[in-house]
């Protein structure tokens, strides 16, 4: 029983944040040696035909704690573009044109794919428009402990903000069951720098920490890594 009670919630948090917020599709792709150029190449062309039908494209380069990979990332204003969007795809004869011809000479690796909603009910896909440096760090949560999570993750956000991030916080969906998506955005590294260097003993953020320190562990972190949007023109 407390295993359904459990997915009953994860499933209810999924579905009133994806109704009205931004959903986000990412795919984690890892070039084969020597390659590199030929899968943004691909990714551009992919880019192309996925917002023709809809949706907002935008390739990051993991930097700092990743190993050369790259996020292809689709958003949706929400969850009834999503789906007409995701039906266009599915009788698109571009997109089985291009995968056909993409497949019989690939160029890198699918590492990963899982999909995400921002907790942010008044985010649109359109608020991505632009080039940002970002940090991301991933989240796992200790079961009937989604609540108190979020809770957290809010005080930070305003913390964090006040120190000159943008924070937009994703609930796992599909393939990421469970899990919390913590991403902060600058225009630059430099802006990057500035707000870390906010961060130090005596600040809001380390008082926030200690306090998080001494309190109920309610989650795992599972990754943190940095990364930079990718201009597709």
């Amino acid at each position: 029983m407390k295993k359904i009670k459990l997915l009953i919630l994860g499933i209810t948090l999924t579905l009133s944040t994806s109704t009205f917020a931004d959903v986000a599709e990412v795919y984690t792709w890892k070039a084969f040696p020597g390659k590199t150029t030929d899968m943004m190449q691909n990714m551009a062309r992919a880019a192309a035909i996925h917002e023709s039908q809809g949706a907002k494209v935008a390739i990051n380069a993991h930097n700092v704690g990743s190993t050369q990979l790259y996020d292809y990332v689709l958003r949706w204003d929400d969850s009834a573009s999503y789906a007409k969007s995701k039906d266009l795809q599915t009788s698109s004869p571009e997109w089985v044109e291009f995968w056909a011809e993409s497949g019989t000479n690939p160029s890198g690796e699918l590492i990963k794919s899982f999909s995400g909603n921002n907790l942010d009910t008044t985010v649109k896909a359109s608020d991505y428009d632009g080039s940002y440096v970002y940090s991301v760090s991933l989240w796992k949560v200790n079961p009937g402990k989604d609540m108190e999570m979020i809770a957290r993750f809010m005080e930070a956000k305003s913390i964090l903000e006040a120190a000159g991030a943008r924070v937009e916080l994703y609930s796992g969906g599909w393939g990421a069951v469970g899990e919390y998506h913590f991403v902060l955005m600058y225009d630059s590294w430099v802006d990057l720098e500035n707000s870390f260097s906010k961060m130090g003993p005596g600040s809001a953020w380390s008082s926030y920490m200690e306090r998080s320190a001494s309190q109920e562990v309610i989650g795992t972190q599972t990754d943190y890594f940095t990364g930079q949007t990718v201009q597709l023109n």
